[in-house]
């Protein structure tokens, strides 16, 4: 306990003193010291805390070195503990005095030490703490005082014991009845009162562990220490001690139980190949999956030498420090996909996670993560190799773009046909000349040089947007031509820049289709979108990787949870983001405007310090519309309004707004008369010019530095296809306001009620299909854990004669959970088609790992009972088989 009271003068030398109190962690510094501490070393006794214990007293040796501190502090605690030790005591004013200092454990305090200082005189006892200081004790602290008379019903309860259960002092009866009323019925052979196997009578301490009734009703888990008294009779006389609330310790006991759980199920046996290379402390450490997962045994994989050994040798040769150093400069977290050799020499493409520690002078410190094995399709992908030179340029000769390739100091190595005709010069002729003199740009408004392309791409952090500002110069005599140019750097294998590709156009020369227009704009769209994602995506890593650091460095398993939720956020990201590349289905549903605003703005303002607001209350009329197009509607406006935004300090706050309106005949003169849904995009930006505005919605016009023109003539195309308008108006300096109406639904909008989590569904024989082993595993263990019984197949064929057989005994299968692709062997689709025929009455469900729900519509349709996505949880499990079981 502490007390900041200021200290009065210390006690003389050689004078009796209350004993002072000091808690220590394991390192020896103070964490709370007592009033006689402060009275003792002559300060407050807050002021103690933090301080090292050695040095609150006189050594021989006497230094400020940390390792002697340390050492000095190991002696006295293997010679001091549990023995009393006499010491010279050195108060921050006036001279040392001889002390006699006894160390031991803490009961109930992990991993602490009590340190208690008395004056050294052998034949004096020590002066008891003051009944004053007692009493404030038993009335204010957090320790609860209780003295028991089993024989008499007799007992008496401080003020703290009782606010510990919740009650003020007059609301508990002082008797042994109260009690036995309030302990747990689970504990009652566990508490004070009662004796142990073999009594003897006097007295003996104990301290025990057990549960009490609180005044509303809960338990609370209590660390109760004192003395007991037994009678000449054997029976107890009396109990005397004391109570501290330990339930949020037994919470956190509890809760680090299931997350060192769910460790093992993830780094163990599971999909998860975690590692820990610690440079620093040259501590490495590497869990079993990562060991079964590259083909080592677990005692064998030690030190940096096992990692090294997976790097492919091209990749191997600058050490295993530089491969870290070289990965993704400047990044501290990341995903990617590497390839990596097993011990046999085999190779296997993995997903990579990391999180890397850089030192101050940039040496590698540490690097944490996992590797996970890649699907089949996406490792195929991978390996695919690269094309044939000559059937790589006979594919760029015949895109319409123009292109053409420089090495790394910027001379053309490679040139297309149409780069060719744009620049009227041949591909020999270019060859081996400087970029700036083949592809010579002038500014359109003011004429002046643009600056060299290969140099502008070097010197950028990331691919160049789209970029229209400048013409092209073609000689004297020659009239400039409009172009829009990109251009990329291409790295190596060391990630140094090998070469520049640029790709240019004449706009004048594009025709667009609208469904090109849209996704031109979606492409356009994603890539704006992309550096906001990636922050949000890091941040969830950090999350991820942190849970688990935290749990295995520091067994803290705390973060767990948060790591989980972590996952599920980053699933329901990917999910949103497939959505908008792949782009409207042509299907049109019944949605909800205010759900609708609000998961645009999801994605559009990932990464953004723009505020953004939905104001739609829950009355406002559904529309009928194709999802996807519409989030791209929305997702352009709030994209547009956050790029509009002035630079700090303006705070940006963009307002989507939802209301219900029904327009007359004329109203608005492109819209027919009846309900419609009002949407508008309010910004506080920089505002639209008026000779402008006319020009927001044709394609290609723009003022940005970068932009296509497609985003505002993408939205007006989809607004329109819906029955819609579209309208706006802005003033300079104020903001802008987009105006858009769509047409009310005919019909409410599908809502599917929500299920409680619930693990435990009921019995049943289960059929899972995956060709991933560790996929299997980890179902398995979910499915046991459901009390499903289940049988594993590997591919089609094998899931078919499991069912067949149980077929035959007139036991089918509950359900038969199939993973659609497998690698070498039948897939799901194909072996429903033929469990259908051998059981008409089949219930499968879709194991996949595309979150979409127009695949998971066909799938339906085409007669499986549910579609489960992957990654999945226990609970997701429980809950599609209990919606096909019934």
């Amino acid at each position: 306990m502490t007390d900041s009271t200021t200290a009065t003068d210390a006690p003389a030398a050689g004078a009796d003193f209350s004993p002072a109190v000091l808690i220590l962690d394991e390192s020896g510094v103070v964490q709370a010291a007592n009033t006689s501490a402060g009275l003792l070393w002559g300060a407050p006794a807050d002021r103690l805390n933090g301080e090292s214990f050695v040095r609150l007293f006189d050594f021989e040796v006497v230094s400020e070195d940390p390792d002697l501190l340390e050492a000095q502090w190991q002696a006295l605690r293997e010679t001091g503990l549990d023995r009393t030790s006499g010491l010279l005591a050195r108060p921050h004013d006036g001279p040392a005095r001889p002390v006699a200092v006894r160390l031991e454990s803490a009961a109930g305090l992990a991993d602490k030490l009590v340190a208690t200082i008395t004056a050294p005189v052998a034949t004096a006892p020590a002066a008891p703490v003051g009944a004053e200081s007692a009493e404030l004790l038993a009335r204010s602290g957090n320790v609860g005082f209780f003295d028991l008379n089993p024989q008499t019903d007799g007992a008496h309860y401080s003020p703290g014991w009782k606010r510990i259960l919740g009650y003020v002092e007059s609301e508990l009866a002082d008797t042994y009845a109260t009690w036995l009323d309030l302990i747990h019925p689970e504990d009652s052979a566990a508490a004070p009162d009662q004796i142990g196997r073999r009594p003897t009578p006097g007295t003996r301490p104990f301290s025990v562990e057990f549960r009490m009734r609180h005044q509303r009703g809960h338990y609370v888990w209590i660390l109760c220490q004192g003395l007991q008294v037994i009678n000449d009779d054997g029976k107890v006389g009396r109990v005397t001690g004391l109570i501290v609330d330990i339930s949020e310790r037994k919470e956190l006991e509890e809760t680090g139980l299931i997350s060192e759980e769910r460790l093992d199920l993830l780094g163990g046996d599971g999909p998860l190949g975690l590692f820990d290379l610690d440079f620093t402390h040259q501590e490495f450490w590497y869990s079993p999956a990562w060991c079964e997962l590259l083909g080592y045994e677990p005692e064998s994989a030690s030190g940096p030498d096992s990692f090294h050994a997976c790097l492919p040798p091209a990749e191997a040769v600058n050490g295993l420090e530089t491969w870290w150093l070289t990965r993704q400069p400047g990044r501290q977290n990341w995903l990617e996909p590497v390839t990596l050799q097993k011990r046999d020499g085999s190779k296997a493409t993995f997903l990579l996670g990391v999180h890397r520690q850089v030192s101050r002078r940039l040496d590698l410190a540490r690097v944490t993560g996992f590797i996970t094995a890649l699907p089949a399709d996406l490792t195929s992908a991978v390996h695919e190799g690269a094309l044939p030179p000559d059937l790589a340029a006979d594919a760029l000769a015949a895109v319409a773009e123009a292109v053409f390739i420089t090495d790394a100091q910027g001379k053309v190595r490679y040139m297309n046909t149409a780069a060719a005709r744009l620049l009227h010069m041949t591909p020999e002729l270019a060859l081996g000349r400087p970029a700036g003199d083949v592809l010579r740009l002038v500014h359109r408004q003011t004429g002046t040089p643009g600056e060299d392309v290969v140099e502008r791409a070097l010197a950028a952090e990331k691919p160049l947007s789209l970029c229209n500002e400048h013409n092209l110069s073609l000689g004297e005599n020659e009239t400039p031509v409009p172009i829009v140019w990109t251009a990329r750097v291409s790295f190596g294998a060391n990630n140094r820049a090998q070469g520049v590709i640029v790709v240019f156009r004449n706009p004048d020369e594009m025709n667009l289709t609208p469904e090109e227009l849209l996704k031109s704009n979606r492409f356009e769209a994603l890539g704006l979108l992309a550096g906001g994602i990636a922050h949000d995506f890091n941040n969830l890593l950090s999350t991820i990787l942190g849970g688990i650091s935290l749990a295995k460095d520091n067994r803290d398993y705390s973060a767990l949870a948060d790591s989980e939720q972590a996952c599920m956020t980053a699933k329901g990201l990917t999910k949103q983001l497939l959505a908008a590349a792949k782009g409207g289905s042509g299907a049109m549903t019944v949605v909800e405007s205010p759900v609708i605003l609000r998961e645009s703005v999801k994605i559009a303002a990932a990464g953004s310090d723009t505020r953004i607001e939905v104001h739609a209350a829950d009355e406002i009329w559904p529309i009928l519309v194709d999802r996807s197009q519409i989030l791209q509607v929305f997702q352009n406006l709030v994209v547009n309004a956050i790029q509009a935004m002035p630079p700090a300090p303006h705070r940006g706050l963009v307002q989507l707004r939802a209301a219900n309106v029904t327009l007359a005949e004329g109203q608005f003169h492109t819209l027919a008369a009846g309900d419609y849904v009002r949407f508008e995009a309010i910004d506080n930006a920089a505002g639209i010019k008026p000779e402008h505005l006319e020009k927001v919605f044709d394609p290609f016009f723009t003022t940005k530095k970068h932009g296509t023109g497609l985003g505002l003539a993408t939205v007006l195309s989809i607004v329109r296809k819906h029955g819609g308008e579209l309208a706006v108006d802005s003033t300079v300096g104020q903001g802008t306001t987009f105006t858009l109406f769509l047409p009310r639904a005919d019909k409410p909008a599908e809502v599917q009620a929500r299920r409680a989590p619930t693990l435990r569904f009921g019995t049943g024989r289960v059929l899972f299909m995956d060709d991933d082993e560790k996929i299997c595993t980890l179902t398995a263990n979910m499915l046991q854990s459901l009390d499903y019984k289940f049988d594993i197949a590997h591919n089609g064929e094998e899931a078919i004669k499991f069912y067949q057989r149980y077929l035959n005994i007139g036991r089918p299968y509950d359900a038969v959970i199939m993973d659609i692709t497998v690698v070498g062997g039948m897939g799901g689709e194909e072996c429903f088609k033929a469990l259908h025929e051998l059981d008409p009455d089949v219930r499968a469900i879709v194991s996949s790992g595309y979150d979409n729900e127009e695949m998971a519509r066909r799938f339906l349709d085409l007669g499986f009972c549910g579609y489960l996505t992957k990654p999945y949880r226990v609970t997701d499990l429980g809950k599609v088989l209990r919606a096909v079981l019934g």
